[in-house]
């Protein structure tokens, strides 16, 4: 995705009167569809760059673990602020997390100290947020 600057520029150039990067006669897609060359850059250009802000294919939840101490894990649940879905998964995302953190530790399982759920909004966008808590258990 690091093109889309570039192209960005390009049409940015292509717009200029002195300077014309792609011509401006039409492309003939068909007999009654001939849009300008500098439409169909600005199209992709708008597209590329819609694609690179909402991303599709990222996962909806970003997901962070911080050790506390030596039995506590904090761990911190933000949503992408586009999406499609993802609204109630939070509470089993964190589940699935804990669940992982203690069998990597090694302990039997773990308790939730403290779980809390959210709305951040730190910008005009605002995301779903989800904060916890867990101590993992002893061996037995």
């Amino acid at each position: 995705m690091r093109l889309v600057p570039l192209v960005a520029m390009l049409a940015v150039l292509n717009g200029c009167a002195s300077y014309r990067l792609f011509p401006d006669n039409p492309v003939a897609i068909s007999a009654d569809f001939q849009p300008p060359a500098d439409a169909i850059l600005a199209g992709v250009v708008i597209g590329a760059a819609a694609y690179y802000v909402l991303d599709p294919l990222a996962p909806n939840w970003e997901v962070r673990a911080e050790r506390l101490d030596v039995h506590r894990v904090e761990i911190r649940l933000r949503k992408k602020r586009f999406s499609t879905g993802g609204d109630g998964e939070a509470q089993d995302l964190f589940q699935r997390r804990a669940e992982e953190i203690a069998y990597r530790n090694g302990a039997p399982g773990f308790e939730i100290l403290s779980y809390s759920e959210g709305i951040d909004s730190e910008t005009a966008v605002a995301r779903r947020v989800a904060h916890g808590v867990v101590r993992l258990l002893p061996p037995a």
